[in-house]
């Protein structure tokens, strides 16, 4: 839960009466809520490139870049 809410390290170790991240590290989990997280940060950036390199030239002699690019049009 604290890992979700970004709870900085110290704090969560302070919550839970430890001095440093060892048994933190060791009880932390990743939830599924962390992965769509990480995969809408993920596409946003790659979205992202996509366009700013659509706007120095909208096509590309890689047929993958290529379509790529068209698609974002």
């Amino acid at each position: 839960m604290t890992d979700e809410l970004r709870t900085p390290p110290k704090v969560k170790d302070e919550r839970t009466g430890h001095e440093d991240g060892s048994v933190q590290a060791r009880y932390s989990h990743i939830t599924a809520e962390m992965r769509r997280e990480l995969l809408g940060g993920l596409t946003g950036m790659w979205e992202e490139s996509l366009d700013a390199r659509r706007r120095m030239a909208p096509g590309s002699p890689v047929a993958v870049l290529d379509a790529l690019l068209r698609g974002r049009a």
